[in-house]
């Protein structure tokens, strides 16, 4: 793909980094074949190959706008994307550089700002989101159908084995998971006990950080991040084996905590 990335970015750490990713891009368009947006509304625009190509004119000095802004959000940031790309492309990354670049100069409607805001407030935290989840459950019947679905029935989790080997693991409990499925993990700990590996909870870990890194709150995202690797290090210190992660969008986030924060430095 041939590009020209604008002088007021191309220095910058984000500029490089996207450089280095445009620069594996064919625009084959072989992504957009396992794009579930693309897939379901058909418009070149949202998928990958389309994102890109938005991405691409930003980076080149082109103003964004709010129709690029909305074909960005659309983007679920599942990666199926990258498995079918034969050239390697991370488009996870410049997805983050490209929504960041257009957050930065699109101004969002009040009541997107305020909607977005309060998932930040809401979601990453356990004991903010799963008070909400046990009033919606609670009132649960008296909703209309549609509504009702959205609305997970309660299911009780198995017992917690207890930890009684010498192999660990640390699992990441997350943050709407508990709420909405809490039997995911104490299942995975389970089958774990019963291959000689304790799993372990650990308290003070909480979001992986995902939530609000997809929301452009970059730093926020961080604070998360910073705030597990706190929580786990005695214990990674101790010798654990490995983190588990029963969530396939956190386990993204956290292999990529060593990019996000390669420049802080304490965490690095």
């Amino acid at each position: 793909m041939e590009y020209k990335i604008h002088e007021s970015i191309i220095n910058t750490s984000d500029g490089k980094r996207a450089e280095e990713i445009l620069s594996k891009c064919v625009h084959c368009g072989m992504c957009t074949a396992t794009c579930p947006t693309y897939q379901l509304l058909g418009d070149e625009l949202d998928g990958p190959r389309g994102r890109i190509y938005q991405i691409k004119q930003v980076l080149e000095g082109e103003e964004p706008t709010s129709t690029m802004q909305r074909h960005m959000d659309r983007c679920l940031t599942c990666l199926s994307c990258e498995t079918t790309c034969p050239s390697g492309v991370e488009y996870g990354r410049l997805s983050e550089i490209g929504k960041e670049l257009i957050e930065k100069e699109v101004r969002r409607p009040l009541l997107n700002q305020l909607q977005r805001k309060l998932l930040r407030l809401v979601l990453p935290y356990r004991n903010r989101f799963s008070p909400i989840i046990t009033l919606g459950r609670l009132f649960r019947p008296f909703f209309p159908a549609f509504l009702k679905k959205q609305v997970p029935k309660l299911i009780k989790p198995g017992a917690w084995p207890v930890a009684q080997h010498k192999r660990k693991m640390l699992v990441l409990d997350g943050c709407a998971q508990p709420a909405l499925s809490p039997n995911i993990n104490s299942a995975c700990a389970r089958v774990l006990d019963r291959l000689g590996i304790s799993l372990l909870s650990v308290a003070n870990s909480g979001c992986c950080g995902a939530v609000s890194l997809h929301l452009q709150a970059g730093e926020e995202s961080k604070h998360f991040m910073r705030a597990n690797i706190d929580a786990w290090w005695s214990y990674i210190e101790e010798g654990v084996e490995a983190i588990v992660v029963t969530a396939s969008g956190c386990g993204t986030l956290l292999k990529d905590y060593y990019e996000h924060l390669q420049h802080d430095p304490v965490y690095a």
